[in-house]
């Protein structure tokens, strides 16, 4: 599976030093990013500057990896005026900047934009930013490794980013390819960076449990979370084994593991053969809100299959409370080519059969103009979901699921062995579930140098 994932590759050489969240060798990584745009309405403003910082060390049998971001980003007014600049360790990405702060006072819920009385009283907290939240990203990282055997690790740390299996990515780092939106729209429930379920000392840290997003509580609903990232911020041990049958078994505590209400995470991963794969892991077992993932990648020659199938909130003692998702992916690589494409396509359900399925199409077109510069296009739409009784009212008729359109198109530069330089420009229209329409673009350079 690995070789013909390896050939898959050809055409994003030029790319591979600016993929990766967590590095996969040793080496020290050095990110910088600038980035203008349009947040909304008006003139163009400029977001700032952020540094990243990655290094990895191996040494024996151990392994010590960390990363930190820092920041020089910019603040608005409510009128989406400059007002100061705010330096310090940052979180934020393009994709959580580009619709700009959160506007104070009486322009709150949508800056220009006006939302009806009738919309107000389906939720709360609607405005341009309603859907970033779990755009946020790690600060920073620290992991500790410990390799007693070739096949067998020990970690603990704040980002391990174990995983099985292929699915969806979101939120990605603002340097990656795919930090947009991806199958079914926005949600506001999840956040990706810890695993966890309770505030451990006094670091609050998010959650591995899912709350179903009700149709109206973001301007587009619909994503559900993939539980194939089975260690994250925790403490974890996992078996790699290559050969005649490729294998990964892997189990970790989520921080904020308590004896009272324990949580564990499994994960695994069997490759029969050099061309099939199949994967399976869940979070928060032996929890109520478990997540439960499933995949299987088939891959021939130039060919690559993705498939999966993902449920959230399980074993609820409430009623209509779980999510579904499942999708497919095809990777190919044009005979005679280094032209890849890889359209995939998805569609997330609900229990409350009150709540339409969400769906989601896209793809990505990459290809080396030289051996030094490579082209990446991306672009997808996501539909949101519907509350089928918002029929029965004559101010809610009219609402859909709303949807979100995306394109990105990029150009990378190996300007030498050690540096890349890359620059991008992102177009995302949103219509929401009452429909409403925003618009914002968004641009930005960034260079790596890998020592």
């Amino acid at each position: 599976m690995k070789k013909i994932i390896a050939s898959l590759s050809l055409s994003l050489l030029v790319l591979a030093g600016v993929s990766s969240q967590v590095l996969d060798k040793e080496q020290m990584k050095n990110t910088a990013w600038a980035g203008l745009g349009s947040p909304i309405d008006g003139d163009p403003v400029f977001y700032g500057f952020t540094d990243t910082f990655q290094a990895r060390f191996d040494r024996g049998k151990f392994t010590i990896e960390g990363m930190l971001n820092w920041s020089f980003l910019a603040n608005y007014d409510y009128k989406y005026d400059i007002d100061n600049f705010v330096f310090g360790t940052s979180n934020l990405n393009p994709l959580s900047i580009k619709y700009g702060v959160r506007p104070q006072g009486e322009n709150a819920r949508g800056g220009n934009n006006t939302v009806s009385a009738d919309a107000l009283a389906l939720y709360d907290g609607y405005d341009n930013r309603a859907n970033v939240s779990n755009t946020i990203q790690d600060s920073y990282y620290v992991n500790f490794l410990y390799h007693p055997t070739k096949n067998l690790d020990l970690g603990v740390g704040t980002k391990l980013n174990w995983q099985v299996g292929p699915a969806p990515k979101y939120g990605s780092w603002l340097w990656e390819r795919d930090a947009h939106i991806r199958q079914g729209g926005f949600s506001t429930a999840y956040d990706d960076r810890s695993g966890s379920y309770t505030q451990t000392s006094t670091e609050t840290t998010g959650s591995y449990k899912f709350d179903v997003d009700r149709p109206g509580t973001a301007d587009v609903v619909g994503f559900v979370p993939y539980a194939n990232k089975y260690a994250k911020r925790a403490a974890g041990i996992r078996y790699i084994a290559e050969g005649d049958i490729d294998l990964q078994l892997g189990a970790a505590l989520p921080n904020g593991f308590n004896t009272d209400d324990p949580a564990v995470n499994f994960g695994i991963q069997v490759g029969p053969a050099d061309w099939l794969s199949f994967s399976a892991a869940i979070e928060g077992a032996f929890e109520e809100k478990a997540n439960f993932y499933s995949g299987a990648t088939f891959g021939i020659n130039f060919f690559v299959l993705d498939v999966y199938f993902a449920a959230d909130s399980l074993f609820t003692e409430a009623k209509k409370d779980q999510a579904y998702g499942t999708g497919a992916a095809i990777a190919f690589t044009i005979p005679n080519t280094k032209i890849q494409i890889r359209p995939e396509a998805g569609i997330n359900f609900f229990e409350n059969t009150d709540y339409t399925p969400s769906l989601y199409a896209g793809g990505s077109l990459a290809f080396a103009i030289n051996k030094d510069i490579g082209f990446d296009l991306w672009s997808s739409i996501a539909i949101g979901s519907k509350d089928k009784n918002w029929d029965d009212n004559d101010a809610t008729d009219s609402w859909n699921g709303g949807h979100v359109f995306d394109i990105r198109p990029e150009i990378t530069f190996a300007y030498s062995e050690h540096t890349t330089f890359a620059a991008y420009f992102d177009y995302e229209n949103r219509k929401a579930f009452d429909g409403t329409s925003r618009s914002c673009w968004a641009s930005g350079v960034f260079w790596t140098y890998i020592f």
